[in-house]
């Protein structure tokens, strides 16, 4: 039910004989914003200090861009051992979906833009959702025939499409992979299993919205727990995720 990249593409990596550099904003990431519960990877700390001084950052050889630290990390550490741009991307989204789930998933899907800098051609693969081959044009229609609100459609099963991203990463990773896939997997598995901070963000919107994941007892034990909602910070564990991703590790 979440979106991959939103319709966008949320994780960014190149990989190429080129220097890439990324201009100062204004738009201050997770760990920026409360560095005491979301903590910048000590390897990422010399170009996020650059970016928080409003300098350029360059990188010669790779760069990677994704919405939280510790899937940049994940991408980051792939590309370092000689990854392609590809298995960062599958190796990022696999820990975004973890770390961002109001965001990002496996549920969801995405574009993806893939320029190959040898050659110049220019590659995009659509794993954008599909309806359900059992939807109508009523089934956002209440019984009187009258159209449902917003969050009384979106919340549920009922607007669940036919996911697209794990199919996008793996066609990826066959193109132009070469990092072995169980090694990409690996990152998001170990988070889930040993737990992540939970970002002020994801921590916000489910307070913000607490009523909805509440409606459901397997979310709201998980964004819930004690009834209360998940605080910015604490650790939070996923061994149902670690489960999922060992299942597409092994296929």
């Amino acid at each position: 039910m979440s979106h991959l990249f939103s319709a966008a593409l949320v994780c960014v990596a190149l990989a190429a004989p080129l220097c890439a550099q990324q201009t100062a904003d204004a738009v201050a990431p997770e760990a920026a914003t409360a560095p005491a519960e979301v903590q910048v990877p000590e390897a990422l700390r010399p170009a996020q200090a650059a970016k928080d001084a409003g300098d350029p950052v360059e990188g010669r050889e790779w760069m990677i861009a994704a919405a939280h630290p510790l899937a940049v990390e994940a991408g980051a550490e792939v590309l370092d051992a000689g990854g392609s741009a590809a298995d960062a991307m599958v190796a990022a989204q696999a820990v975004l979906g973890l770390v961002e789930p109001q965001s990002s998933g496996l549920g969801g899907g995405a574009f993806l833009l893939w320029y190959d800098a040898g050659t110049g051609e220019v590659t995009t693969l659509d794993g954008r959702e599909t309806a359900p081959l059992a939807a109508t044009p009523t089934l956002f229609q209440d019984v009187g025939g009258e159209t449902l609100g917003f969050f009384d459609a979106v919340v549920g099963g009922l607007s669940v499409g036919t996911p697209g991203t794990p199919a996008l990463m793996e066609e990826a990773h066959r193109r132009w992979g070469r990092t072995p896939w169980p090694a990409l997997l690996a990152p998001a598995i170990r988070l889930a299993e040993e737990g992540f901070p939970v970002s002020p963000r994801l921590a916000g919107l489910v307070a913000r919205d607490a009523e909805r994941p509440g409606r459901f007892p397997a979310t709201a034990a998980y964004f819930l727990p004690g009834d209360d909602p998940l605080r910015a910070g604490e650790t939070l564990k996923n061994p149902a995720y670690a489960e999922t991703l060992r299942t597409l590790a092994g296929e």
